[in-house]
């Protein structure tokens, strides 16, 4: 079966992660993906081409509607393709929808994987297409309620016309090390420090900014702690670093840069923060709690993403900062889970991978 994956952009973020997850998974079940991306590069490109996908590059719609249509519908031409897979962060661009539409594609999905939409032309689109949306797709499929309700409205969503596939991840990828924790504290002085995490791009939905006047607080409190923070240096990154400086913060915050070993950096946390301004179901706090974090986060986050209740404190960001860094000192102390019920756990809660790939690959399959 073949399925063409349209919407990755050249950043590895949350719905890369999913794409990528599942395809690990879906190609040992004789499901391949295909690709389409209208920026110079993709996420993940050298692995794709590794577990045999083809990449077509074809012009960005803002730029070139026209050769983006033309290059798309060649594309759909050339290659029956058994569906199209449309993953959407919103309804601003439902180009690809309409267009296999017309190419009479068998199944069109069209995937939710956010709850805002940012910038006010990208609202004016979004509000003006999403009633589009279900004359062209077959199928709606979210990430989570929250995700599901916003795009395709509570209606469709109450009536079970709205599938949710969960970010699943697989679990012993990111369970607890001993030795991971122990080699990078020392190796990067931390023996004796509470160490406080987060894994996400420097974009503001993470709310970055919020998490040093946060640390600032807790610093002024205690003194052997470290703010590690891990994501690739890009977008607001040179913001960030700048404000930490005038902070006075710079020795106490570690900017570790992209990883490819998350493990590594979340078994030598000792909690982790997330105060996002909006979110859906967020893989990094899926990945925290499968390496038996605590975590403090926003309520701005779907509760969906709280597998273990009893591990994660949720706050308004209208609480003051001493409320927040109280709550980040208590969870701190917390001990971890044993990785066996951890990954119980994950999977009664529909996140892990190895049971959800099997949910994705029926919903291909289906024909209504």
């Amino acid at each position: 079966m073949k399925i063409l994956q349209i919407g990755m952009g050249n950043v590895a973020g949350g719905l890369e992660a999913f794409v990528m997850n599942y395809y690990r998974v879906l190609v040992h079940m004789d499901i391949q993906f295909d690709f389409v991306c209208m920026y110079d590069k993709i996420a993940y490109e050298e692995e794709i081409r590794k577990l045999g996908g083809r990449i077509y590059y074809i012009p960005n719609v803002k730029k070139n509607y026209q050769g983006y249509i033309k290059e798309l519908k060649k594309i759909l031409k050339e290659t029956k393709y058994d569906a199209v897979h449309v993953n959407m962060l919103s309804a601003a661009n439902i180009v690809p929808l309409r267009v296999a539409h017309t190419m009479k594609v068998p199944k069109i999905i069209a995937h939710s994987h956010s709850s805002s939409c940012p910038g006010l032309i990208r609202k004016i689109m979004d509000n003006w297409n999403r009633p589009k949306i279900a004359k062209y797709a077959t199928d709606r499929i979210a990430c989570g309620e929250m995700a599901g309700r916003w795009l395709f409205g509570d209606k469709a969503f109450q009536s079970g016309q709205v599938t949710l596939i969960n970010n699943a991840i697989q679990a012993e990828k990111f369970s607890f090390s001993e030795k991971d924790r122990d080699s990078l504290r020392k190796e990067l002085g931390w023996e004796n420090k509470t160490v406080i995490g987060h894994v996400g791009r420097f974009d503001i939905p993470k709310n970055h900014d919020r998490m040093l006047d946060i640390f600032q607080q807790i610093v002024s409190e205690k003194k052997d702690v470290m703010l590690c923070l891990v994501g690739p240096k890009e977008g607001l990154y040179k913001e960030i670093k700048e404000k930490t400086v005038q902070k006075g913060l710079e020795d106490k915050v570690y900017f570790a840069g992209k990883q490819e070993n998350i493990r590594r950096y979340l078994s030598a946390m000792d909690v982790f923060l997330f105060p996002s301004v909006f979110e859906g179901v967020p893989f990094a706090l899926i990945e925290a709690q499968a390496n038996g974090l605590a975590c403090v986060m926003s309520e701005a986050v779907s509760e969906e993403a709280v597998v273990f209740p009893e591990r994660v404190r949720r706050l308004s960001l209208d609480r003051n900062n001493i409320q927040w860094a109280a709550a980040v000192m208590a969870m701190s102390s917390m001990n971890r889970e044993a990785a066996d019920l951890i990954k119980m756990r994950l999977s009664d809660a529909h996140f892990n991978i190895e049971t959800e790939a099997k949910r994705l690959k029926d919903l291909y399959y289906h024909t209504r």
